[in-house]
């Protein structure tokens, strides 16, 4: 695990790395310097949550931030 990461901050960094840029779970979990399972296991927590939404793209499995409605 990277230095400076905590339990308390993958949900921040996690929606963090996804605001700038669509990943795949492998790339935020090289990014994020854990394990591909782990990664999974998070990003598919916040998306339970609802704040993330789950995209198969070919192979990879991607989430996203979702969009908010611009009326809002």
């Amino acid at each position: 695990m990277k230095e400076g990461l905590t339990d308390n901050n993958f949900e921040k960094k996690i929606l963090d790395l996804l605001s700038k840029e669509l990943l795949s779970v492998s790339q935020v979990a090289k990014k994020l310097g854990i394990r591909r399972d782990v990664a999974a296991g998070y990003l598919e927590a916040l998306k339970n949550q609802g704040k993330l939404e789950f995209h198969k793209v070919g192979r990879s499995n991607i989430y996203t931030i979702p969009r908010r409605p611009r009326n809002e």
